[in-house]
């Protein structure tokens, strides 16, 4: 049991901050650029490709446009 967790958590946890990532990513893709509220569209594409899961909560929190 113990080395079935060792083996498969991580994996588990990479596959869940791809997910996430991905969801951000296509999240941004998806907005217009003049609802993003802080930084330009190739600033946020720069953040979300090299910051992965960081970059896609920074968009989450920061950057997508409030919802109504």
């Amino acid at each position: 049991m113990n080395a079935f967790l060792v083996f498969w958590f991580p994996w588990f946890v990479l596959v869940v901050v791809v997910v996430f990532w991905a969801y951000g990513l296509v999240d941004f893709l998806n907005t217009d650029e003049r609802d993003i509220r802080t930084f330009t569209r190739p600033v946020w594409l720069a953040i979300l490709v090299f910051g992965s899961a960081v970059g896609a909560i920074a968009w989450l929190v920061a950057g997508r446009p409030r919802r109504q």
